[in-house]
C-alpha cells in the first residue's frame, strides 16, 4: 500500500508488480465503538481509456441517515470542465451503485491527468476527497492478412487489412496511408485515405513478371506485414517425422516414424532413408573421452513406407550414450522420401530434447499465504519428462513450521493431481510446503548425467489480521470455458471482536478486472446472526465471456463493523474465444476434383465474416505465417503492470517505501494527519512483526488503497 510518507528521506520509488492498477477510493469511517458506522467505498480504475466506456462503483453501508453522494470528472477551470458522472439521494442503509460512463477524450493530446472528486453530504456526515486520474486515448490495433506467404512473379497480391479495439471491435477510422515496400525499402505502391467497409480493407496489387525475389513488406501506421517473392514449385506433398517429445536418460529404446502425405491427405508410397544423430559438444574432458567426443554419433535406416504412408521403427538409444555428459542433450533426425513411380524427392528434419529430469512435481492453485482458521488447500502435479502425467502414484507432502514437520501422503489420480486441505490451526511465522516423489541418486561421476526427480517447494507467509478476520477465494483452475457461468467458492472467519453490535448483516463485494476495466461487480450479504462470529462458506456466480478472455482477477473485500477490511484475491485464466462464434464447413468431407460442394458459414448475428480460399499445397511453405486466434490476442494492448502513473500520482505520495521486512515500534508506519496527531494504520502489524502479506497488500497487487483517518 502507498500512504503518504511519513519520513521522506527513507521513501524511494515502489517496485510493486500488480496485474491491473485500479484505484480504490476507500472512504471509511474509522472512529472505534461497538456498533457499526457509517462506510463508503469508491471505485474506478486509475486509467480510463478514450473512447471506451469506463466503470464507477460506490458502495455505501451502515447509513443511519439521507445522504447526497457526487462523484464528478473535474479537467481544469470552469463549469464545462466538470463531468458529473453520479448524483443521487440515497435514503436506504446500503447501496451498491454501478455507474458506466463515455470516456472523454483527452484534451490537448493523448494523455491528461484529471482530478475525481467524490463529495458525501448528510446532516452529520460530511466528506470530500480529490484523486488524480489518468485519461487516455487507447488506440486501435492492426493487423494485415495476405492471401498467402509467397508468390511468383506475376501473380497479384491480395490482403485486408483489420483495425480491432481492446474488446475486439472492428474500427472504421480512417487509415491514412498505406504501403507497400520492396527488399530494398523503395515504395513501390501506395494507398491513401483508405476506408474500411464494415471494419475491414480489402487491397490487392497486380506484381511485376520482372519484380525483384526476396521479401517485400506492407505498412499500415505502426504495422508491418511481409511476405515473399519466389520462384517455387508447389510441393506434391509433404514429409514428417515423429519422434518422441523427449527421450530421458533412462530411456531404452525409443520409437521412429517417417510419413508422406499428398496436400489432399492421401499416403505417398516410397522410399525412405532416414539418418538420427546425437551431435558432439567437441570438448575434451580426458584423454580417454577424445574418441568418443569428436564425432556425432548416428545410426542410419532405409525402407519402404507402407499403406498408411509411413515408415516405422523401434530404435535402441544404447548407441546414442544418453547419460554421457559429452554430447548434445537432444536428437537430430533428417530424412529423405522418394515417391514411388516419379522420382520425386522431399526431405524432412525434426529434433528432441534428451531430459535427465524423469518426473516433476509442481504445486498448483496453491496460494503463497495462509490464513489461520481457513483450510489451505492445493494440488499436487505429477509429469513425466514428455509432459504426460502420471496417475495411481504416491506423493509425499512435507509440511514445516517452527519446530514441527509433519508428511503425508496422497495418490495422484487419472489427471496426475492429488489434492490436499490442510488444518491452519497452530500455524505460526512461514510454512514451507514440499512435494516428494522419488529420492534422488546423491552420488555424482564426472562426465556422467543422473536421472532426476525435482521436488516442489513453496514458502507460506502468514496473512495478516489484527482481529483474525479472513476470507478466502478458492481457484476455479485450468483455462475456464466461455459462455458457461463458474461458481467462486468463497471461505470466511470472521472474529466476534469486528462483528461488533447492532449490524444485521454483512455484505462481500467482489470487482472483476479485465483487459484495464472493471468488468463485473458481484454482491453477497450474509445475515449476522452468530454470537460468536461466523465461520463458513458460500459461492457466487460469475459469468464467464470473452470480456474477460484471456486473463481477469477477481478482488473480494468486506468492511466490517470494527472498521476493519478482510480481502482476498483470485486470477482466473480463460478460453481465447471470440464473440463472433465463426464455423465453416464443406457440405462433404470428401469429394472428386469437379464436384459440386456447399460451403456452410456460420456466425454470431452481426457479424461480417470475409473468407480466402488457397490451396493446401500454398499454405505448407510457410505455415508459421497463418492468422490464428493467438496473432488476435497478441494484439491486445499492455495494460499497466507497474505502479500508479506517475503524472497521475499526488504529490506526497509518490516516493512510497517497499517497507523492511522488520518494522521497529516508533519506525513502524505512521500517516500524518494535519488535523490530528500521528495514527497508526489500522491493520499494520505491530512492532517487531514480518511484513505480513494484509489486506492492503492484496491492493497493492492489483489496486490503489487510500485511507483517510478523519472521522466523517
Amino acid at each position: 500500500m502507498c500512504v503518504p510518507c511519513a519520513f521522506p528521506s527513507a521513501c524511494t520509488p515502489g517496485m510493486g508488480a500488480p496485474v491491473i492498477w485500479v484505484c480504490l477510493l476507500l472512504l471509511l469511517r474509522l472512529t472505534a465503538g461497538t456498533s457499526a458506522k457509517p462506510h463508503y467505498v469508491v471505485v474506478i480504475p486509475t486509467e480510463l481509456y478514450h473512447p471506451h466506456t469506463g466503470m464507477l462503483s460506490v458502495h455505501l453501508s451502515d447509513l443511519n441517515e439521507t445522504v447526497r453522494v457526487t462523484v464528478q470528472l473535474e479537467r481544469g477551470d470552469g463549469p464545462s470542465s466538470v463531468i458529473t458522472l453520479l448524483e443521487r439521494e440515497v435514503q436506504e442503509p446500503h447501496l451498491l451503485e454501478n455507474v458506466h460512463f463515455q470516456v472523454p477524450a483527452p484534451s490537448g493530446g493523448k494523455v491528461e491527468v484529471a482530478d475525481l472528486h467524490v463529495l458525501i453530504q448528510g446532516d452529520s456526515l460530511q466528506f470530500s476527497e480529490r484523486k488524480k486520474i489518468q485519461l487516455q486515448v487507447l488506440e486501435p490495433r492492426t493487423f494485415v492478412q495476405t492471401d498467402k506467404a509467397v508468390y511468383k512473379p506475376g501473380q497479384t497480391v491480395k490482403f485486408r487489412i483489420v483495425s480491432l479495439d481492446k474488446d475486439f471491435v472492428p474500427s472504421t477510422r480512417k487509415l491514412p496511408l498505406v504501403t507497400l515496400q520492396d527488399p530494398s525499402g523503395n515504395h513501390i505502391a501506395q494507398w491513401r485515405d483508405v476506408t474500411p467497409q464494415k471494419g475491414i480493407v480489402d487491397l490487392s496489387l497486380p506484381l511485376s513478371a520482372e519484380l525483384a525475389l526476396g521479401t517485400y513488406t506492407i505498412k499500415v501506421e505502426w504495422t508491418t506485414h511481409t511476405f515473399s517473392v519466389e520462384e517455387y514449385v508447389l510441393p506434391k506433398f509433404e514429409v514428417t517425422i515423429e519422434l518422441p517429445p523427449v527421450v530421458t536418460v533412462l530411456d531404452e529404446r525409443l520409437l521412429l516414424r517417417v510419413c508422406g502425405r499428398y496436400t489432399y491427405g492421401k499416403p505417398v508410397l516410397g522410399k525412405v532413408q532416414v539418418s538420427l544423430c546425437r551431435q558432439t559438444k567437441l570438448r575434451r574432458y580426458s584423454i580417454r573421452h577424445v574418441a568418443h567426443e569428436t564425432k556425432n554419433l548416428c545410426i542410419n535406416l532405409m525402407g519402404q513406407t507402407e499403406r498408411n504412408g509411413c515408415f516405422s521403427r523401434e530404435v535402441g538409444t544404447a548407441p546414442f550414450h544418453l547419460t554421457h555428459s559429452g554430447y548434445m542433450m537432444s536428437l537430430q533426425a533428417t530424412a529423405s522420401l522418394v515417391e514411388e513411380g516419379t522420382g520425386v524427392e522431399l526431405n524432412g528434419t525434426k529434433s528432441c530434447n534428451i531430459v535427465s529430469e524423469i518426473a516433476t512435481v509442481t504445486f498448483e492453485e496453491a496460494d503463497s499465504t495462509y490464513k489461520t482458521g481457513i483450510p489451505y488447500t492445493g494440488k499436487m502435479l505429477l509429469k513425466a519428462a514428455d509432459g504426460s502425467v502420471l496417475k495411481n502414484e504416491t506423493l509425499q507432502l512435507f509440511v514445516s513450521y517452527g519446530d514441527v514437520r509433519k508428511n503425508q501422503a496422497f495418490l495422484t489420480d487419472e489427471s496426475g493431481r492429488a489434492s490436499f486441505e490442510l488444518d491452519t490451526f497452530g500455524w505460526t511465522g512461514t510454512v514451507t510446503l514440499k512435494g516428494h516423489f522419488k529420492e534422488e541418486n546423491p552420488s555424482y561421476v564426472h562426465g556422467k548425467v543422473s536421472p532426476r526427480y525435482p521436488d516442489a517447494t513453496r514458502e507460506l507467509r502468514p496473512f495478516y489480521s489484527e482481529s483474525q478476520s479472513f476470507l478466502k477465494i478458492r481457484s476455479l483452475g485450468g483455462e475456464l470455458p466461455c459462455d458457461r457461468a463458474q461458481q467462486l467458492q468463497v471461505d470466511y472467519v470472521i472474529a466476534r471482536e469486528a462483528l461488533g453490535s447492532g449490524s444485521k448483516n454483512l455484505d462481500f463485494i467482489f470487482l472483476v478486472v479485465a483487459k484495464g476495466d472493471i468488468a463485473r461487480i458481484l454482491q453477497k450479504r450474509l445475515d449476522l446472526s452468530a454470537e460468536d462470529g461466523l465461520m463458513g462458506s458460500f459461492t457466487v456466480e460469475l459469468p464467464i465471456g470473452a470480456d474477460l478472455a484471456p486473463f481477469a482477477k477477481v478482488l473480494g473485500y468486506t468492511v466490517l463493523p470494527s472498521g476493519e477490511m478482510a480481502a482476498d484475491s483470485a486470477l482466473l485464466s480463460i478460453d481465447k474465444c471470440l464473440l463472433n462464434k465463426v464455423k465453416l464447413a464443406f457440405s462433404q468431407d470428401r469429394a472428386l476434383p469437379g464436384s459440386k460442394l456447399q460451403l456452410q458459414v456460420q456466425a454470431a448475428p452481426g457479424s461480417l465474416c470475409a473468407i480466402r480460399a488457397v490451396d493446401q499445397s500454398v499454405l505448407l511453405m510457410k505455415p508459421e505465417a497463418e492468422l490464428s486466434i493467438n496473432t488476435v490476442y497478441n494484439l491486445l494492448p499492455h495494460f499497466p503492470q507497474g505502479d500508479y502513473p506517475m503524472a497521475a500520482q499526488d504529490p506526497d505520495s509518490r516516493d512510497c517505501p517497499d517497507w523492511p521486512l522488520y518494522m521497529e515500534g516508533p519506525e513502524a508506519p505512521f500517516f500524518v494527519s494535519p488535523r490530528r496527531s500521528l495514527q497508526r494504520l489500522p491493520g499494520w502489524p505491530s512492532s517487531r512483526t514480518p511484513w505480513l502479506s494484509n489486506p492492503h497488500s492484496l491492493f497493492k497487487v492489483g489496486f490503489l488503497l487510500v485511507t483517510p483517518l478523519t472521522p466523517l
